[in-house]
């Protein structure tokens, strides 16, 4: 293995994407990467490097419970993407041995990790701050980082709220290691593709201009034009950001490249600047749900945040004594 140990430790439940198999096949391209899969279902034909534990999803919220003295409000399985950060702690029998622990989402198709994880990064001690992809050291230090408090920031109140505070990435974790003067390595190493447009798009750099991505025997490409010219560079992952996309065809679970596009997924035949304008004006049925889903979730937000500054009026409001 070229470099520290790493295992991620993924936490799944309900429906999984359309694109799976895609993911697991990009899993089985990183032999050198564990992934521990916390799920309901089997899966199929699981490579050496990705090891299942069947749960059932109250079982799993009660091997939590035991590390608090305080009822967790986890309503639904998104839930658990909060308690990401009490991984170390939970699952310290799980990632015995290994130098970094971390979680990433299963809306993705992975690249070649450890070609964008340079030694720099693992010289620090917390590596990507994002909830797609994010490694912790492996010690008991890092394990216990989520029990730091801060003004504004406290595991106590994310985990007594059922909503998703995201306290596993920038609202939450980084504030509190920033506190603890933890090193941080966070470079843009993922495409993430926007959720504010239909066709793809990663969310850096920022531009107008084509792009078209791809999987490519075990790398994740992203295609542009400059000057006319066809420009490609790699990523650790790609996001997918809950688009909604087609099934795979068994054309495409048996390529070793193929397109990733705005609702699916085609074999790649060739590379040329038609194919990536073509990433310019997407098409399918899929386009109306995504800005509907977009509508919902800034209603859902809006909701929660006067919900949350209703109750922090509420609890700074002066009592009257009798």
């Amino acid at each position: 293995m070229a470099g520290p140990s790493i295992r991620l430790v993924v936490p799944y439940f309900g429906r999984r994407p359309s694109y799976f198999p895609l993911v697991v096949r990009s899993m089985a391209a990183n032999p050198d990467v564990d992934w521990l899969l916390l799920t309901d279902e089997p899966v199929p034909g699981a490579p050496p490097n990705l090891t299942v534990q069947r749960w059932h999803l109250p079982d799993l919220v009660a091997r939590f419970q035991r590390h608090f003295d305080f009822p967790l409000a986890v309503e639904g399985p998104y839930k658990l993407c909060d308690l990401r950060p009490a991984f170390g702690e939970v699952f310290a029998d799980e990632l015995a041995g290994c130098d970094f622990w971390g979680h990433c989402d299963l809306d993705v198709v992975f690249g070649r990790v450890r070609d964008h994880l340079p030694a720099e990064a693992f010289a620090a001690d917390k590596v990507l701050v994002q909830g797609n992809f994010a490694l912790y050291r492996n010690t008991p230090a890092a394990a216990g980082w989520f029990r730091h408090e801060i003004d504004g920031v406290s595991y106590r109140d994310v985990l007594t709220d059922p909503a998703a505070r995201h306290f596993d990435e920038w609202a939450g974790v980084f504030h509190l290691l920033r506190d603890l003067d933890v090193p941080i390595w966070q470079e843009q190493t993922i495409f993430d593709l926007s959720f504010a447009r239909y066709r793809t798009r990663a969310e850096h750099p920022p531009g107008r201009d084509p792009r078209r991505y791809a999987w490519e025997d075990g790398e994740v490409c992203e295609y542009r034009l400059d000057h006319g010219q066809v420009v490609r560079r790699t990523a650790l992952l790609v996001h997918l950001q809950k688009r909604t996309m087609r099934p795979p065809s068994a054309d495409v679970l048996a390529a070793d490249r193929y397109w990733i596009t705005a609702n699916g997924f085609a074999v790649q035949h060739r590379v040329s600047p038609w194919a990536v304008r073509a990433a310019r004006v997407p098409a399918g049925r899929e386009l109306v749900g995504l800005y509907v889903r977009r509508a919902q979730r800034a209603v859902r937000r809006r909701a929660m945040r006067r919900a949350r500054e209703r109750a922090r009026a509420s609890a700074a409001a002066p009592t009257l004594e009798r």
